[in-house]
């Protein structure tokens, strides 16, 4: 990519930020049941673990590259893009276990935990994935000795395959979970931008440059796509009727006159 895209790391970073102080906040706030991070609990000791692990092995792998350890950096940084996604599917699967809950006791943690948290961490996986994609094309490059114009092609295809592997998942499988999560397609074209301009020669344009472009534009379309098809879509939550079993949440907090009931009202 080239050296301006750099700069979306700083844009991440600060995304990540605002997304992990919303729970401490929520450690702070305390509602009728405790916590108000823990009732219900979206995200799990687990969730905020894989985040640690995942900013370690950032670290070590800055080190690894700067010392030319190439294939041990980019097997290090394929960790991040696979937590990342397992800890997106946390949340979106959490979140809809006890949407219709939260929908009548605390609404706006909906908002909150779709459009700060999973937004946040779905463009941190996504940006991820395609720095670790071109990681992969430099090592088939420098340790495989496969030319270069073969290898920008891979990684332009397993960019596409991904992003329609994407579509698919958020089109027709699932789109009841993945509907809010909008700044995937805006990450791909910034980051299959930042490969264009690396290539582009105007009196030599490549066919990977092509590609590149097309890609890019057909990003725009799917994301355009999508914008509109979650603005036309319906969320049922607010119709659904919450039964007497729903308002009992399973959470952390503890009530001290009863220490051994995990089930609130």
């Amino acid at each position: 990519m080239d050296w301006w895209s750099d700069l979306y790391w700083h844009m991440i970073d600060l995304w990540s930020v605002f997304w992990l102080f919303y729970p401490v906040l929520g450690l702070v706030n305390r509602k009728v049941n405790g916590q108000e991070s823990c009732h219900p609990e979206i995200h799990p000791p687990e969730f905020y673990l894989m985040w640690t692990m995942i900013c370690i092995s950032r670290m070590f792998s800055m080190s690894l590259w700067g010392r030319h350890f190439i294939l041990g950096a980019v097997l290090l940084r394929w960790t991040l893009p696979l937590l990342s996604f397992y800890m997106l599917y946390m949340s979106h699967s959490n979140l809809d276990k006890h949407k219709a809950w939260l929908s009548i006791y605390h609404p706006a943690m909906i908002s909150w935990t779709r459009y700060l948290t999973q937004n946040g961490l779905a463009v941190f996986a996504w940006w991820t994935l395609l720095n670790s994609l071109v990681d992969l094309g430099i090592v088939i490059k420098y340790n495989g000795g496969v030319p270069d114009p073969l290898v920008s092609t891979v990684v332009l295809s397993l960019v596409s395959l991904c992003a329609i592997i994407w579509l698919i998942l958020q089109s027709f499988l699932l789109t009841k979970y993945l509907r809010h999560t909008f700044g995937v397609y805006a990450i791909i074209i910034l980051g299959l931008g930042a490969m264009f301009t690396r290539s582009y020669r105007l009196h030599d344009l490549g066919v990977n440059t092509v590609y590149c472009g097309f890609l890019m534009l057909l990003m725009t379309i799917l994301s355009i796509i999508h914008l509109i098809s979650a603005c036309l879509g319906t969320d049922k939550t607010s119709s659904q009727v919450v039964e007497p079993h729903m308002t009992f949440v399973k959470t952390v907090c503890q009530p001290e006159s009863n220490p051994k009931n995990k089930l609130y009202k």
